[in-house]
């Protein structure tokens, strides 16, 4: 009657309560396929594994062996009771059952070690072991190393040491605080806890062996048999015997297990920090892996496996514990110059991909042996050509000082040049190898016809760096190219890598004119070949024009040259200010002051708007100039900057006809921000220049503070502007160029700035207080769009702002976030010694969950506020908050004796977080090497407590050294003990910026 009832509820049962029970699994072989088919199981595979070795563990039968009788009297001698488990048909039944279930998950220890104690899953894999290898549980350990053993044995072996691996990785794993201890079905106890860290403890010593098997489990070239749910029946009534059915294992292909194993011995060498034996292991995981194409056993993450190669492959000159540290090259170099120069060029070949030793250090090196007999001369010429091919892969080379050398080279220094370019090559970045390519192409330009160094670059391994086409072009530049020698042409012609066109033509060879005109920055120089090329040769302006695509003239002024008249002058001013522009890009400010100031009397009495541009690029120059070195240039002074700058913003404002472009405006108004001239910024309302606007609106408030209560109105404008630019609004839309429509200058709904050109202003400022308050109020509106009260992220100036903002969903919060990332980022850039700004960084990382950087940054802040914690660190940096924070923090990296110590820190002891933390068993800082940091009696007589009862006898004898110092008597006077707490506090926490910093 009962069977053909429907399962599920029968009334007002909790939820929680699973519709099956463990027990009903017994009384029904055929419903735990049943269950394990549903799409949502409940309970599901891994709890039903813990609750079948619950059950079964908790019906073990366990009695005591009958006394032993001696002698002929009969009496009995004492003996230490010995009890005999006996296992009865049911426990047989459920631990197969549990071994049903894990066959179900084809064995995945990932799924099983997630879910199920340590302690269960050892009993889960001996249960495995005694069916497949047919003995005794005593009899198990001894046969471990066999190999003499069925496939489905073999299968097992193989489980039980992977598992042994992966067990003791995933132990050093951190993982989240216990927030409860309470028992409930599925959880483990205390007990539970400790048999864990036994099982560890014992497969820690295992270890070596398990690596020994795998690695043999790798050559055996055996196919494994998996077994199912089909394989394993439970004991029937009539027989007490279970079933196996190994002829339903499924087979494992080699690949497959081989892909797994080798996987989880790459984790393993990877936590024991031998990286060179890891990254073989995920090589070869890598290569293996692709063969398979439909896995049964191996479960592997490719993005995590990718992620452990590119981090061998990173680490593996990382040397580990065991092995010595390697030298520096500094040191080989400095050996092989007391050694006569033994070894020295492999050093420096070496260091022209690492890049080690300084450019002065080598330069030294190179002058030391040109001073030296004609004895050193061979390795004087090698290392100038190392020197040279270094300049090369930094952008700055010199190439006149290879003409003699590619020109009546010998073979041997041919071949050396060669073998350098080539080694180079091979471990250059993508943007050393664009140089180093240009290059090869000026050494052959240099080199005669049939030079040896041409056609090794062509039929040697360099041409596996160059396309088909550049190969092709080469071979037709030999062809045609003149003998002409480099000194008949360029006695004096700098040249710079970068410079250098990217395609190249066959017109432009060697002793052209054109090549010439290519390097020359002297401004006579290039409008005589200028005019050579377009009055002898017959080039027409627009081709010498286009000669080079890095001479990039701006669009403002492009259109105006391309209309006059074509003609000598017209190339000639194009090309002064290309190059002029390419020498701002390049930071050489005073070529490029000399190539505009040579333009502006060219095209003055030729074009008035030329003029005028030109000018405001020559104030370009200077500003760029003072903004990245606070120098000036030739004959110019802070009064003369200001006055060009200033002069610049009124063209502006009295809106004439003639404006300067968007890029000099903003350095303009943040060049006035960054020196503090408050006064003429605030006085530039209705401008028409976002930039200009939003300097004025920052200045406004600056004149203002310190005082908050004047600078409250300021400030109110200046929110509504910041939130306007990250407002989402279709319907009023700015142009890029910052202009504001005449339209809409009285719409205050209007953003003054685009979004993107906002972020690119930022890091144009540099003054300290107007960085602040940038970062003050874009931290208040971090706040409000995340609307964390926990993660708050606090800076200076905070009460200036409103606390909330209408319309919040409008507003554009990646952009916000992007902004707060980039600002901070330039503002520790520009002092990386700002309290504030460090403790506002450590809040947005704690914010987002990165709580070891936030340990960083808090740490750093504590530091330069207080001269590394000779002295308090103020309450504006480390107050109550920081403290929690901080305490959040080292729990969630384990550290729970720093946790413990912090408690202290807060104006209330936090005593209920202190004893929580300390009854953490895994651990990863130093402690009890930090009880000598604690000042508090009760935490120090409840750590004596805890060892004591624990058995921890060492920790006790220092919890009690601590607890026995003699400045901790509460009898000593106030002053006595509050030097003891601070000179405890300065301790600790200067252990912890060792630490973290």
């Amino acid at each position: 009657m009962t069977e053909n009832l429907p399962r599920g509820n029968f009334g007002p049962i909790p939820s929680s309560l699973p519709a099956v029970s463990w027990f009903e699994f017994l009384l029904n072989e055929e419903l735990l396929e049943k269950h394990l088919q549903k799409e949502n199981p409940d309970p599901s595979p891994v709890q039903l594994i813990v609750q079948f070795l619950q059950q079964a563990d908790a019906h073990v039968v366990k009695e005591p062996l009958p006394p032993i009788h001696s002698g002929d009297n009969g009496s009995i001698e004492q003996h230490e009771v010995k009890v005999f488990i006996k296992e009865n048909k049911k426990v047989k039944a459920l631990r197969l059952l549990a071994l049903r279930v894990a066959a179900h998950l084809k064995w995945n220890l990932n799924i099983i070690l997630t879910g199920v104690p340590l302690v269960m899953v050892q009993t889960l894999i001996t249960e495995l072991l005694k069916i497949t290898l047919g003995c005794d549980f005593n009899t198990v350990e001894d046969r471990l190393s066999g190999d003499t053993v069925t496939e489905e044995a073999l299968f097992a072996l193989h489980l039980y040491h992977r598992w042994c691996l992966m067990s003791v990785v995933k132990d050093s794993f951190p993982t989240r605080p216990v927030k409860q201890f309470a028992q409930m079905q599925g959880q483990f106890d205390s007990m539970v806890a400790s048999a864990n860290e036994a099982v560890i403890r014992y497969l820690k010593e295992r270890t070596g062996l398990s690596v020994e098997y795998l690695q043999k489990c790798l050559q055996c070239g055996r196919t494994l048999k998996m077994p199912t749910m089909h394989c394993i029946s439970i004991p029937s009534e009539d027989s007490d015997d279970s079933l196996f059915h190994w002829d339903k294992a499924i087979d494992i292909d080699q690949n497959d297990y081989q892909s797994q194993i080798l996987y989880d011995l790459g984790s393993f060498h990877f936590y024991t920090e031998t990286y060179s034996e890891a990254l073989l292991m995920f090589t070869q995981c890598l290569d293996t892996i692709t063969k398979v194409t439909s896995p049964q056993l191996s479960d592997i993450d490719m993005g995590r496996l990718k992620g452990y190669h590119t981090a061998c492959q990173t680490l593996r000159s990382v040397p580990t514990p065991q092995e010595k540290a390697k030298e520096s090259l500094y040191q080989l170099a400095e050996q092989a110059r007391q050694n006569d120069y033994q070894g020295l060029i492999d050093v420096i070949i070496e260091d022209n991909l690492k890049q080690e030793l300084t450019s002065a250090y080598r330069s030294d090196l190179e002058d030391e042996l040109g001073n030296k007999d004609d004895k050193y001369s061979e390795i004087y010429m090698q290392v100038s050509v190392c020197n040279v091919i270094r300049s090369v892969m930094e952008g700055k080379a010199l190439v006149s000082l290879l003409a003699d050398i590619v020109e009546d080279a010998d073979q041997s220094t041919v071949d050396f040049l060669i073998m350098v370019l080539t080694k180079a090559m091979a471990g250059s970045s993508f943007a050393q190898k664009s140089n180093l390519k240009c290059f090869i192409w000026h050494l052959m330009d240099l080199s005669p016809v049939g030079s040896r160094f041409n056609n090794m670059v062509v039929s040697g391994e360099l041409r596996n760096y160059f396309t088909q086409e550049e190969l092709k072009e080469m071979n037709q530049y030999i062809k045609e190219s003149s003998s002409l020698s480099y000194s008949d042409i360029y006695d004096d012609a700098t040249t710079m890598c970068s410079s250098y066109p990217n395609s190249r033509d066959s017109s432009v060879s060697a002793g052209t004119v054109e090549q010439q005109l290519m390097f020359m920055y002297e401004p006579e120089s290039i409008h005589s070949l200028t005019r050579e090329l377009i009055l002898k040769l017959g080039r027409s302006p627009a081709y010498v024009m286009a000669l080079n695509e890095k001479w990039k003239v701006p669009k403002e002024m492009h259109q105006i040259i391309y209309n006059l008249p074509p003609s000598v002058e017209q190339a000639f001013v194009y090309l002064l200010i290309g190059k002029a522009c390419h020498c701002i890009d390049v930071r050489i400010f005073e070529r490029a002051r000399q190539l505009l100031l040579v333009a502006d009397r060219n095209v003055y009495e030729i074009s008035y708007i030329l003029s005028k541009y030109v000018r405001w690029y020559i104030l370009l120059a200077d500003l760029l100039q003072f903004y990245t070195t606070k120098s000036f240039g030739m004959n110019n002074t802070m009064q003369d900057l200001i006055k060009k700058t200033k002069t610049c913003i009124t063209s502006v404002r009295l809106d004439q006809d003639i404006q300067p472009t968007m890029v000099i405006l903003e350095h303009c108004a943040a060049f006035l921000l960054n020196i503090k001239d408050w006064q003429y910024l605030t006085n530039m309302e209705n401008s028409g220049s976002g930039h200009i606007e939003l300097c004025r609106l920052l200045a406004c408030m600056c004149k203002e503070l310190p005082s908050i209560k004047a600078a409250r109105i300021p400030a109110r404008a200046l929110w509504e502007a910041v939130k306007n630019i990250f407002t989402v609004n279709p319907s009023h839309k700015r142009s890029m160029s910052g202009r504001m429509d005449s339209a809409h200058v009285r719409d205050s709904t209007l953003a003054i700035l685009a979004k993107e050109l906002f972020i690119d202003f930022l890091p144009k400022l540099k003054e300290t207080m107007v960085l602040s308050i940038m970062v003050s109020c874009l931290s208040k509106f971090y706040n409000i769009i995340r609307d964390e009260i926990s993660c708050e992220i606090s800076s200076e100036y905070l009460p200036l702002w409103p606390t909330t903002v209408s319309n919040i969903s409008a507003m554009n919060k990646p952009g916000i976030e992007e902004a707060v990332v980039l600002l901070m980022q330039h503002a520790l850039q520009v002092n990386p010694a700002q309290p504030s700004w460090l403790r506002t960084q450590a809040d947005i990382y704690f914010a987002n969950g990165q709580y070891s950087s936030a340990m960083k940054f808090y740490m750093e802040a504590g530091v330069v506020a207080s001269d590394f914690f000779s002295s308090a660190v103020p309450k504006s940096i480390y107050d109550d908050q920081v403290y929690k924070r901080m305490i959040k923090c080292c729990s969630y990296l384990q550290c729970h004796t720093q946790v413990a110590v912090l408690c202290q820190f807060t104006e209330e002891i936090d005593y209920a977080t202190c004893f929580k933390a300390l009854q953490e068993r895994n651990c990863y800082d130093a402690m009890d090497t930090y009880y000598s940091c604690i000042w508090d009696i009760s935490i120090l007589e409840y750590l004596v407590h805890l060892h004591s009862k624990r058995g921890e006898m060492e920790k006790k004898q220092a919890a009690l050294k601590a607890l026995t110092q003699l400045d901790l008597n509460s009898s000593n006077p106030e002053d006595i003990i509050q030097r003891a707490v601070q000179m405890r506090k300065r301790k600790f926490l200067r252990a912890l910026a060792k630490q973290y910093l």
